[in-house]
This record gives structure tokens, C-alpha cells and sequence, in this order.
């Protein structure tokens, strides 16, 4: 349960919530309820796969059974467009401390950059000690937002805050077509029980365990956000808190000066900071596999021979992130297309779902998930459907600037599908061939196929 609730619980929550606001006014806790409805949704399939079988090397694994081997390499590329929010949480690092240095906001830009390229120098030399820091710090987020929830709720302006008369501003600013993009966006916040699944195999009872905490870490996180999201919508007016881009003028109001200082230092810069830190060290692992499977040119996973760390690659997530901040983009919008992207794949993952009850049909009939054939197709529906709609949300209000540097960056990953084409993924696709029909044959109970069809398999696939 603590992983799933640190992997949800973030600091973007510190810049999402205004974000969200923009779309839907102080009606955003309603809006972080239903993002939690739509992530309980999408994780529907996660939850039908984790009760039949343990995944090693999580969804990654199962893109590979249920869809393709070709299609678990493209969601790799594709998650390059997920590194974008570290541009995201630069730029909300510098606006709280641009609270305590007033100054700075007059070269956010400058600052923002700055910030973003001594991050990625910090990692070019290696970060092993920021892990202790990292879990550390992941308390002091806790303790802020559990002090700015219970300090706040007592201030809330309460009278008409659920009518059109608070602040003389109505509950949904843009009507419901703006609650309802603001939910998808949120999606971003509540998500990320679903981790708990590449821990499977180390589970004691995956297929019961897993769900029940991907669902019940969702909802407790969400409640939290939701009466977080009261007092940003019930304390100022939300064209205040817009502007100032932060939570920092609604925590100056509510909390006594120490515990405002410990909310700004220790709840927000340090938590972002960490945050931006551990994004991009988590991206780096994955890109070690990916080149080591041959989806990548080798050269871009290559470890520095000092620090261990694959430095091409994270000069490209540095080129990938340093535009976005140099040319003013709205963070906003580029996190909206991680979300587009990620609701596609999600799409495609609760169509293929379909399979598994045929090829594991015994584990399938003792599962406690275990629902009739219509069941199944009805829920996977509702994934399907909950994910299109989100898709379409998540487009709205994208400018179309935007569209065409997306297009550009793809044409770029199709040079490096190119690049990668002669790599070892060419020696690897029998053996995954093989692997799959060795999981249909046991499971229609006629035993694994010798062990010669294993040798060579790299042992982060099952």
C-alpha cells in the first residue's frame, strides 16, 4: 500500500491543482473525484491480468503477450513524450521560489532553465545519494499537505461555495465541458497505483493483494486531493490563484508564518526538487533495457564508464525538455499530450485484455476477479470508453503549434526506429515467439517446452 500511495502522491499536485483551475474555477475538487473514478477505470484491465498471472517485468511484459512484441517497443518510444513534465515541474520549482525571492519572477524563464540544467548536471555525475533524500523528502510532502488540508478547511468560505455566489464567480467557470477536461487532466495526479504491479512476483498474494490496493490507495488519495482542492477553491478568489501561478498566496493566509516557511521550503521546493530529480533518474533505468533489447541504438543506453550513467540519452532528455521552458510553452498543454498518449495505449491495453481468460482459461476460472465472459467485455468497455472520452477532453483547448511540433517529434522517433532497426531486437523476436507459445501450451496444460527455448532470453521479460 505505501508504494502505490507514494507513487501516486506527487508534488505536481502543487502545480496541477492551479492548472486544473484555469479549466474549471474552485469546482477542482470536484474534478479531482471524478479523475479518480476515471483512473479506477482505466485500471480495470490491470486488475484482471494481476489476479491471473504475476508480471515481472509489469506492463511492459504485458504489451508483449497480449498485443505484440512490436507494440510493447513502440510504447517504449513513446513514453518519451511522458519526460516532458520535468520541464513542468522546473517551472513550478521557480515559482515557489519565486515567493521567497520576489525578484526571480521577473526572469522565471532564465531561472526555470537554470534550474532544469543544474538537475540534469546533478545526474550526470550520479545520484545514489539522493535516494535517501528522495524518501525522506517524500514525508515532508505528506506533513504539507496533510497541514495545508486540516489549517485550511476551517477557512474556507463555505457560504455559496457550491453556488454561484462566492467570490461572485460561478462553481464551474467554463460549465461542465470544463469540470469534465479538468477531471482528465487530473488523471496525471491520481494515477499511479498501478506501479504495484511490477511487484507482483513479490507479492505473497498478488492476485488479491494487488487489486484491492491499486483501488483503495486510488480513493484515499483522491478524498485527500479533493479536500485539498476545497481550500484552493474556498480561501481566494481562483483569479488570485491563477496568477500567482501557486499555492503560496492561499498558504499565507491559513498557516502561521513557521509552518508557511515549512509548507513553501520543505513541502513544496524540496519536494519539487526531488520530484524533477527522480523523474529523470527513473527514466534513465528503462533506457538501459530498451537500448539492451535493441529498440534503441546501443549508443544511447551506453554508461558512462565512471558515474554509470547513460549520458547520450540524457542529453536527449535534456533537448527534449530545455525548448519547452526557453520558448515559454504552456507547461499545461505539453502534459496534456503525455496524457493523450498514455490514454491511447491504455485503449489498446483494455482491448487486449480480451485474451488472457482464453489463454489462461484455468487460472482465469479460479481467479477472484473471476466474472462472466459478458462481465468482462462490459467493464473493458467501460475502460475502453472512459479512455476515449479523456483522449477527447485532454485535446480540447491544445493549440495547434503544439500539434505540429508533436508531429515533428515523432518524425524524429521514427529516425531512431530506423537507427535501431539492424540492433539485437531482430535475435530476440523468435525467442519472444517461442516464449508466447510456450505460455499457450502450459496453459492449455501441455507443459513448457525445453530450456533450450530460454537461452539468451533477457531475464526482465518474465
Amino acid at each position: 500500500m505505501a508504494i502505490a500511495v507514494g507513487r501516486i502522491i506527487g508534488a505536481g499536485v502543487m502545480v496541477m491543482s492551479i492548472a486544473a483551475m484555469k479549466m474549471t474555477g474552485r469546482s477542482v475538487n470536484i474534478a479531482f473525484m471524478i479523475a479518480a473514478v476515471f483512473t479506477i477505470f482505466g485500471t480495470f484491465p490491470t486488475l484482471f491480468v494481476s489476479s491471473i498471472i504475476r508480471l515481472k517485468g509489469g506492463a511492459y511484459t504485458q504489451a508483449i503477450l497480449f498485443v505484440s512484441e512490436s507494440y510493447a517497443g513502440f510504447t517504449k518510444f513513446v513514453s518519451l513524450l511522458g519526460t516532458v513534465s520535468m520541464a513542468m515541474f522546473a517551472v513550478g520549482l521557480t515559482s515557489y521560489i519565486g515567493m521567497l525571492v520576489p525578484g526571480i519572477k521577473e526572469h522565471e524563464v532564465l531561472v526555470s532553465f537554470a534550474i532544469l540544467t543544474f538537475f540534469f548536471i546533478l545526474n550526470f555525475f550520479g545520484t545514489a545519494w539522493m535516494a535517501k533524500a528522495q524518501s525522506f523528502m517524500f514525508y515532508f510532502l505528506i506533513a504539507a499537505l496533510l497541514i495545508f488540508t486540516l489549517f485550511g478547511l476551517p477557512k474556507v468560505q463555505w457560504g455559496g461555495y457550491f453556488g454561484n455566489q462566492l467570490f461572485d464567480q460561478p462553481l464551474f467557470n467554463n460549465g461542465i465541458s470544463g469540470l469534465m477536461e479538468a477531471s482528465a487532466y487530473l488523471t496525471f495526479a491520481t494515477g499511479g497505483a498501478t506501479v504495484i504491479v511490477s511487484f507482483s512476483a513479490d507479492a505473497i498474494n498478488p492476485q488479491k493483494d494487488i487489486p484491492f490496493v491499486v483501488i483503495v490507495s486510488t480513493l484515499m488519495v483522491a478524498f485527500l486531493y479533493g479536500l485539498m482542492a476545497t481550500v484552493i477553491g474556498g480561501v481566494l478568489p481562483p483569479d488570485q490563484v491563477i496568477e500567482a501561478g501557486n499555492l503560496a498566496p492561499i498558504a499565507k493566509i491559513i498557516l502561521p508564518t513557521p509552518l508557511y516557511y515549512f509548507f513553501i521550503i520543505g513541502g513544496a521546493i524540496f519536494a519539487l526538487g526531488t520530484t524533477l530529480n527522480s523523474t529523470i533518474v527513473s527514466s534513465l533505468r528503462p533506457m538501459a533495457v530498451c537500448c539492451a533489447d535493441g529498440w534503441f541504438p546501443a549508443w544511447i543506453g551506453k554508461l558512462h564508464p565512471k558515474t554509470g550513467v547513460p549520458v547520450e540519452f540524457l542529453t536527449i532528455l535534456y533537448l527534449i525538455n530545455a525548448p519547452i521552458i526557453l520558448l515559454g510553452l504552456d507547461v499545461g498543454q505539453t502534459g496534456k499530450w503525455s496524457l493523450i498518449i498514455g490514454n491511447v495505449m491504455g485503449f489498446v491495453n483494455a482491448l487486449s485484455v480480451i485474451r488472457p481468460p482464453k489463454l489462461f482459461s484455468e487460472a482465469w476460472e479460479k481467479s477472484p476477479f473471476h466474472v462472466s465472459n459478458g462481465v468482462l467485455t462490459l467493464m473493458l468497455g467501460l475502460t475502453s470508453v472512459s479512455l476515449a472520452i479523456q483522449a477527447y477532453l485532454n485535446l480540447q483547448g491544445l493549440n495547434f503549434y503544439i500539434i505540429a511540433g508533436k508531429y515533428r517529434y515523432i518524425y524524429c522517433r521514427r529516425i531512431l526506429c530506423y537507427m535501431a532497426s539492424e540492433s539485437r531486437i531482430c535475435t530476440y523476436k523468435p525467442l519472444l515467439r517461442a516464449r508466447l507459445k510456450s505460455i499457450a501450451a502450459k496453459a492449455a496444460g501441455h507443459g513448457p517446452p525445453p530450456l533450450s527455448f530460454y537461452s539468451g532470453l533477457p531475464v526482465y521479460y518474465f
